[in-house]
């Protein structure tokens, strides 16, 4: 991508973020965007056709950035209830910016941020669980395992943001690990049984 092109889309993303900590996305006017990238709004429509497509760009930035600052774990450490929780990192991330979160959590466009965050987290997993024994073992597809852990995940970084961040990052993350690894009937003190 040319220098000009990067250093125009991340203005433009820069100034949404600002603005998406002060006010809901349909607040926010693609002029307001504009003024703050300190840009002109037929620029912005050089990049992009919508806000929303601004939002969708922003958040693969976003992906790409906590990715590339993240050990990714194998299916075993993420299973082990003795190691420190992975997903410790994520909400951790989202806790540094929990204005911004909460915002696109909560706007007109959460279920296709949800979904594409669904899809980076059912991706990270299918490869962790492609090199790990218990692809070969497991009596489940890799897929609804990998859907199952996602909206786990997102549901309860989605809770917690409308909450208002009622519990610490690793609390959330231990929960979170232990209701995947233990099952939800494990964590209640029940047996599930099969019929």
């Amino acid at each position: 991508m040319d220098r000009r092109v990067k250093r125009t889309r991340t203005a433009l993303q820069d100034a949404l973020i600002a603005l998406l900590r002060e006010k809901s996305l349909e607040q926010i006017e693609i002029q307001e965007i504009t003024d703050l990238a300190d840009t002109a709004r037929v620029t912005f429509y050089r990049h992009y056709g919508t806000k929303e497509e601004l939002l969708l760009d922003t958040m693969e930035t976003i992906y790409h950035d906590l990715l590339a600052s993240i050990e990714l774990p194998t299916i075993s450490a993420m299973m082990n209830l003795n190691n420190n929780p992975p997903m410790i990192q994520l909400f951790e991330f989202v806790a540094q910016d929990r204005a911004f979160y909460k915002k696109i959590f909560m706007s007109s466009v959460s279920s296709l941020v949800q979904q594409r965050l669904r899809e980076y987290i059912v991706e990270q997993i299918t490869l962790a669980f492609s090199k790990s024994l218990m692809y070969r073992t497991a009596n489940a597809p890799v897929t609804l395992v990998a859907n199952n852990i996602a909206s786990l995940m997102i549901g309860n970084v989605t809770w917690w943001l409308v909450d208002d961040l009622p519990y610490s990052p690793e609390y959330m993350a231990r929960m979170t690990r232990r209701v995947l690894v233990l099952g939800i009937m494990g964590l209640a003190g029940q047996k599930g049984e099969e019929k």
